[in-house]
């Protein structure tokens, strides 16, 4: 039977949806269990009927979902399903960039901004943290109330309040229907080297990635740079049919549910054997870091760059009344060797972190040397 699964990311939101989630999805939307919680349901009515202050369901049920302190178990509108289920597609309405929780100021930080982008053009950079959308404050917002706050129609303004070094900008960005870019291909060392992008693990990227290695092949690279920096994750089966091209047939993560039981999901896969280096940095997480972890794993490329995200479980979809959805964390997952990654991170073979105040990319010159014919 196939397997429809997502990891999405989540605290990357991907801005306007901002796009991306450091989040996973095993499952699609499915069905939703109904039962008889009588001293749930009779505290809901209660506090609906007699709290001194008016309060609406959605206030109710956002405050129980936030009671478990989990970034990933999240109730959503119908606005916030519509845009999960676009992002899973590869396209949204926004100003195309990826954002990540920056956990020592409680903000949400840029981490990916899209080529040709509206967020591009407006001047907004990596590294940049969003103190205000619109004039709010997204101090101490999940990245899910942010990305509400950021999307909206095409062709509206969204204005952010940027903290970039010591300075605060202002960004006036009008929203753009956005297409997440699959991946992109260079060439380096007179084309002995391949260089290979992958933004997101949306649909159609692993048929991308197997017209990128037959081109590298027949062009008989002599190495190839995979490039997952800021790769929010996306769906396990693009995950799963990249890494068969890549790795050798074998364990490529166990799910770990609630009792404790392990369950291996494999690949038929062939190993690569032209010499590989993986980049990583703080924005690779969920499905990329599955496969970061698969190819440090079976010794297939050096990992280069700064420690993961650490993006390790993952969430059910479940639809509610009215269009309203639910996503649960239902799953850890674990790489080959067993290990947890989820609030730990890939450590690289070499660790290299790129200098703010340069546009010199020192992660990439090393890959480029370690590959040198």
């Amino acid at each position: 039977m196939k397997r429809n699964i997502i990891l999405i990311v989540i605290l990357l939101i991907m801005i306007s949806f901002i796009a991306g989630y450091f989040v996973g999805f095993r499952y699609p939307l499915g069905v939703s269990q109904t039962g008889s919680h009588i001293l749930l349901t009779r505290t809901a009515d209660y506090l609906l009927s007699n709290f001194y202050k008016p309060i609406t369901e959605d206030e109710l049920i956002k405050g129980m979902v936030n009671s478990l302190n989990d970034p990933y178990t999240v109730f959503m509108n119908p606005e916030e399903t519509k845009a999960l289920q676009e992002e899973v597609k590869g396209e949204y309405a926004g100003i195309g960039v990826v954002i990540n929780k920056n956990e020592k100021l409680n903000y949400p930080e840029i981490v990916t901004v899209f080529k040709g982008s509206p967020a591009e053009k407006s001047g907004l950079l990596e590294g940049d943290i969003i103190l205000e959308v619109d004039g709010v404050s997204t101090f101490g917002l999940t990245l899910d109330e942010v990305a509400s706050k950021v999307k909206g129609k095409i062709g509206t303004q969204v204005v952010l309040k940027i903290k970039r070094d010591s300075k605060e900008l202002t960004f006036n960005v009008t929203r753009e229907k956005i297409n997440i870019p699959l991946t992109d291909t260079r060439y380096y060392e007179n084309g002995k080297i391949g260089y290979l992008k992958i933004f997101m693990f949306s649909e159609g990227a692993s048929n991308d990635v197997k017209k990128t290695l037959d081109e590298f092949k027949q062009k008989n690279v002599r190495g190839i740079i995979l490039d997952l920096r800021g790769n929010p994750g996306g769906l396990l089966s693009e995950c799963e049919n990249i890494a068969s091209q890549l790795i050798p047939s074998g364990v490529l993560l166990y799910t770990k549910d609630r009792s404790g039981k392990l369950t291996p999901i494999t690949v038929n896969g062939k190993k690569l054997n032209i010499p590989m280096v993986v980049l990583v940095d703080q924005g690779t997480a969920s499905a990329s870091e599955i496969l970061t972890g698969a190819l440090k794993y079976y010794k297939v490329a050096k990992v280069i760059g700064e420690k993961t995200f650490g993006k390790g479980v993952i969430q059910q979809i479940f639809p509610l009344p009215q269009s309203y959805s639910i996503k649960i964390t239902v799953e850890e997952y674990l790489l080959p060797d067993k290990t947890s990654i989820n609030g730990k991170g890939i450590t690289p073979d070499i660790e290299i972190n790129n200098n703010p105040n340069t546009k010199e990319d020192e992660q990439l010159n090393k890959a480029l040397e370690l590959l040198k014919p």
